[in-house]
Order: C-alpha cells, then sequence, then structure tokens
C-alpha cells in the first residue's frame, strides 16, 4: 500500500507541471556533464539503462552523454578513459553553457598549418550512424566523437565488408549494399581518426578509385592532406589490409607484409598464399616536434568457426615474437590491431575461450601485450547477436598509452551490444558488419 501511495503522489506531482529529476536539465547528445554524488561513496554507475549495478564513480567526475534513454531519466556516459556506463539523470548536471573546446592549438612552432573549422564537441554518436544525411546535419553542426587535439592521436581499426562492393558476389547478402564513400567520409571526419587500419579491402580498379575517391573526399573537406596504402600481394578480389592515414599529422612509411600472421604462409616468398593475409607493418611519426613514434601492425586473421579455424589463428599468434623480432630493436612501442577473428568453434563457451587465450598469450610475448577492453564489449553483429572479433594490443610498458580500454564506436554503440531484432541498422547495410574501434594515444615521445 506504501508503494502504491507513493506512486500516485508522484503521478499527481506530475501533473501538476512540475518536472521530475530527469526532466530538470534539457540534456542532449554530445554534451559535457558533471556527476553530483549524494552520498560519499559516489554515483552508481550502471551497465544498462535500468538498475544494473556496475560500481560507484567519485563526484564531480565529468562525462560526455553519449546516449539518452526514451524516457529521459537515464544517460549513458562516456569518461575521459573511453569507459562507458549508464547514470541515472538526477545525478548529472551540465559542465558548463561554455563550448568545451575552442579548437585546435599547435602545441609547437612544427605543429602543421590547420584551416579554421567549427568549435567541436563531443557527441553526435547516435545520429552520425542513423544515416548518411544524419551524419552529415551533425558534422555540419560542428559535433566530433572527441575534440581536435594535437596533446593526442587517435589510432583505429575497421574491417569494412568488401570494401566496396559491401558483400561477396558468391554469397550476395540481401541486407548489405555497396559501401556509401560519402557516408564513411563523414563517420571517418566525426571519428578524429589520424590513422585507420582496414580490412577486406579489394585490389580491382573499382576499389582503387574508391580508395582514391575517399582520400580526395577527406582532403578537400579537412584541408588535411589524406593517403592510403593497400598490401601489394594477393589476387584482385581477395580481401587486402590497408592504412588510411592523416598525413598532416603523421607519416608512414617502411611498409612492410609480414607472412607470419598468414598461418599458411611459411616464408616471406608468398606472404598472401591460399588468399590469406600477412600482417602490415609500418613505421609511423608524429609530424608535431617530439611527437610520438611507434611500429604498426594491423592484421586480419583468418576467419571461421571451426576448431580448424581456431587453430589457423592460433599459429599466427604463435609467430608474433617472430614477426616483431627486428622492430624490438629499434623501439618496444609495437601496436597490433585489426580483425582477429575471434569467433570461437561454433559457440559461445569456445568464443570466451579463444578470446582469453590470446589475452594469456600476449602477456608473455616479448615486449607483454594488453588486449585494451573495448566499450562496449562488442565490435561486430551476426545473426543480430554482437561479438568481440576487432582487438588493439598495446605494450605493457608504452609510456605514452594512458588508456586502458579502447572506445567502439558505430552501430555497436548505439545498440550498446544488445541483440538486434528485425531489420539491421543503416550502418550495417551501406557500411560495415563490423564497427570501429579507437584509442587515443598521448602525442609525445616518452622514450
Amino acid at each position: 500500500m506504501r508503494s502504491l501511495t507513493l506512486a500516485i503522489s508522484l503521478f499527481g506531482f506530475l501533473f501538476l507541471g512540475q518536472v521530475s529529476f530527469a526532466d530538470a536539465h534539457d540534456f542532449q547528445i554530445g554534451q559535457s556533464v558533471v556527476l553530483r554524488a549524494t552520498k560519499p561513496i559516489g554515483v552508481p554507475l550502471h551497465r544498462k539503462p535500468a538498475p544494473s549495478y556496475l560500481k560507484h564513480v567519485p563526484g564531480d567526475t565529468t562525462a560526455i552523454i553519449e546516449h539518452i534513454s526514451k524516457n529521459a531519466q537515464w544517460i549513458r556516459i562516456r569518461f575521459a578513459s573511453g569507459e562507458t556506463g549508464w547514470v541515472h539523470a538526477k545525478y548529472a548536471e551540465p559542465a558548463s553553457s561554455v563550448p568545451t573546446s575552442t579548437g585546435p592549438k599547435p602545441d609547437s612552432p612544427d605543429s602543421p598549418t590547420i584551416p579554421n573549422r567549427p568549435l567541436t564537441t563531443a557527441g553526435g554518436e547516435e545520429a552520425v550512424w542513423t544515416s548518411r544525411e544524419e551524419c552529415e546535419n551533425i558534422l555540419a553542426k560542428g559535433t566530433r566523437m572527441a575534440p581536435e587535439s594535437f596533446p593526442r592521436l587517435r589510432v583505429a581499426t575497421w574491417n569494412l565488408r568488401w570494401f566496396p562492393q559491401g558483400k561477396s558476389p558468391e554469397q550476395p547478402e540481401d541486407f548489405a549494399e555497396p559501401t556509401d564513400l560519402n557516408w564513411l567520409t563523414c563517420a571517418i571526419r566525426w571519428m578524429q581518426v589520424d590513422i585507420l587500419a582496414l580490412q577486406e579491402i579489394l585490389a580491382t580498379p573499382e576499389a582503387t578509385q574508391a580508395l582514391k575517391t575517399l582520400t580526395s573526399n577527406l582532403t578537400a573537406q579537412t584541408g588535411y592532406s589524406w593517403k592510403w596504402y593497400r598490401q601489394p600481394c594477393g589476387r584482385p578480389d581477395d580481401h587486402h589490409l590497408g592504412l588510411l592515414w592523416n598525413d598532416s599529422r603523421v607519416s608512414l612509411n617502411n611498409f612492410d607484409s609480414l607472412w607470419q600472421f598468414n598461418a599458411k604462409a611459411e616464408n616471406g616468398s608468398n606472404p598472401c598464399t591460399y588468399g590469406l593475409r600477412p600482417g602490415q607493418y609500418a613505421r609511423v611519426q608524429s609530424r608535431t616536434a617530439n611527437g610520438v613514434d611507434f611500429h604498426l601492425i594491423a592484421v586480419h586473421l583468418k576467419s571461421g568457426p571451426t576448431v580448424f579455424d581456431v587453430e589457423e589463428r592460433h599459429k599466427a599468434l604463435n609467430r608474433i615474437d617472430q614477426a616483431i623480432a627486428p622492430y624490438l630493436k629499434q623501439d618496444e612501442d609495437v601496436i597490433i590491431l585489426g580483425d582477429f577473428n575471434t569467433m570461437g568453434a561454433g559457440d559461445w563457451n569456445s568464443r570466451d575461450y579463444e578470446i582469453k587465450n590470446l589475452r594469456r598469450h600476449l602477456e608473455k610475448e616479448k615486449p607483454g601485450f594488453t588486449d585494451l577492453e573495448p566499450r562496449p564489449q562488442c565490435s561486430h553483429y551476426f545473426r543480430g547477436r554482437g561479438g568481440w572479433l576487432d582487438h588493439i594490443l598495446v605494450p605493457h610498458d608504452m609510456k605514452e598509452i594512458t588508456v586502458t580500454s579502447a572506445t567502439v564506436t558505430g552501430y555497436c554503440a548505439v545498440a550498446g551490444c544488445q541483440r538486434i531484432r528485425g531489420e539491421y541498422p543503416l550502418a550495417y547495410r551501406h557500411l560495415s558488419d563490423h564497427c570501429p574501434v579507437v584509442v587515443e594515444i598521448e602525442n609525445i615521445d616518452q622514450d
């Protein structure tokens, strides 16, 4: 009876035109908020927009709103570390009415000159992945996933699903379409990435032209010079690894195909044998004075949900020490990222085991790697269910890495890794079944 009385009283309170906690502030996606604790223990953080306790966060912590529940009572927020979670709106208040950024500020006289742009504010995620038109609208407002920042570089990986045709000609999918290059351009601009490792890039004339169009679009729209590189070996209609980067911010060179990541290859004479992918190496150097430098290796391990496929992936991983040994003599900062296809052998238990085995194995590989926890914990959807196939591995002792997690965006983040029923999102159809995974790196050399 007491709970019924309370419910009636609350109804009357709202009916009389008062405002609830959730409506006390007109929150917007991308807005910066401060968490206000009502108890010394802090503000409760939840996994879902409902009571699903994860941990407590200290009061006065700032965060960015990524999503707002339909009833406006819950907001999903992202902290500076990249971690995300849900809090009740009553614990949040706007950080300030002043924009969070006053635009990019070069940190040295040698920093590249950049054109004037609208002020950038983190946010707009749901709109960006709803449609190309919504993405372009968000971009026109000056909203970005994160402010442009010379003190940091943003590195990401993204499997673009048979780029640019969007699907396999042998197994056409009714829900997959050719890559929407304008939408892809918009999404890359919104993410503010400096380097993007790409998987499933074809080497057909159509694919080459698509890469040229993409970089031309980015160069024209950002005022920066963008470049691309695609693995040279393999047949034109095989999957290739590629690299896309903002050449005004970073230089990439010394490209090499690392045959060790193709489990079927036995040496460097035919690194793309059996249509599989070797690792793609590049040396990265920031163009900012005293900026970060590191080795970058993009991978796309063998796909397939069988025990044989799992063993092939393990075989490639067991060769990591052999592949990177020559680079460690120069610098132990080696970042390995891409589609590891950690899908197990057809069931959830074997999938979890494969991921755990990957993480345990890489802990021991010199120089010792951390598999950054993705937030949210999925990067791919298959038959409506989210899975974690894409990983970013960083050395334990790389001082320029100050985060413990990587940020997953795309429709994976919008769905919160929950099951998707009915029609697939447009981003799935026109971009990829995978979602981008992003990490920030401090842009100062600390070796």
